[in-house]
């Protein structure tokens, strides 16, 4: 007997109802229901029932329910979030939660408006797993999917658009140099990236952008008329983070789109969670 996989909820994170927050427990909702996975509102505070109501009301079909966080956000959502399809922040969202989940995860604006195509931003080095999540997003959106690859001349490795890496992507090895700080190596790079994608689903309304100029600036600009902006998640530490600053994370923040935050490939999630040190796996129900 084969036995059913089991259902990956769609997270939406309680922040007591806030106008933010009531946005994002919207947009989870409609995610939710298009991807036809049961909706769960998660939170530290006493009001959540509110919003389980609020939101069985307006999606009479959409299973919604409701759990309360036994501790801080940061590290209760954690092992939840190695069951989840998805999680849904209100913006500004807390920097730990999106560096430790093992989930996609959505950080939503207070006025966000489906706008009719998606946004990925993209590097020689961004992981296959970004593409193939920001693609999923397009068709399953009808929406045209627009990749886009920004470069500056003399960036030296450093103006990357989701994490920095060291050895073979470091400035040493002359990614900085001739190939992304022209407008035609860029190009070249992002052809050869995206060639894969094109051959694989043609029925892809694929667009390649090159563009010159900081990256988290464009991110933020394309943002603007977009229904979601796809970046992967910075692979910098706390102190190069605050020192460099990324891209991706400064696009997270200034946003005026939901953008779906694409962790890297792990081993598999409650494997990781099972390892000496973390918090232990117990039912998620």
């Amino acid at each position: 007997m084969t036995l059913a996989a089991p259902v990956r909820p769609v997270l939406v994170l309680d922040d007591g109802g806030t106008v933010a927050g009531i946005a994002a427990q919207r947009w989870a909702a409609a995610e939710a229901t298009r991807r036809d996975l049961p909706l769960q509102l998660v939170g530290t505070g006493a009001d959540g029932a509110r919003a389980v109501c609020r939101l069985r009301g307006e999606y009479p079909r959409l299973p919604v329910d409701l759990r309360r966080l036994p501790g801080p956000v940061g590290r209760a959502l954690r092992p939840l979030t190695a069951d989840a399809a998805l999680l849904a922040l209100p913006a500004p969202a807390s920097e730990p939660v999106l560096s430790n989940s093992f989930c996609p995860t959505a950080v939503v604006p207070a006025d966000e408006t489906a706008r009719g195509r998606v946004v990925v931003g993209v590097a020689p080095w961004t992981p296959e797993e970004v593409l193939r999540t920001a693609v999923d997003e397009a068709l399953e959106r009808d929406a045209e999917l627009v990749a886009v690859r920004v470069w500056r001349a003399g960036g030296r490795g450093l103006l990357d658009l989701a994490r920095l890496l060291p050895g073979p992507f470091g400035p040493d090895a002359g990614w900085g140099h001739g190939g992304n700080d022209t407008a035609e190596g860029a190009r070249r790079e992002l052809d050869q990236l995206l060639s894969p994608w094109r051959i694989g689903y043609p029925e892809l309304q694929l667009h390649p952008l090159v563009v010159h100029g900081d990256p988290a600036a464009v991110l933020t600009m394309l943002s603007v008329d977009a229904e979601l902006l796809v970046v992967g998640r910075s692979g910098r530490g706390a102190l190069l983070r605050a020192v460099a600053g990324s891209p991706g994370d400064d696009a997270v923040a200034a946003a005026r789109c939901p953008v779906l935050v694409v962790p890297e490939p792990t081993p598999p999630r409650r494997e990781v969670l099972a390892l000496p040190g973390l918090l232990p796996i117990g039912p998620t129900g």
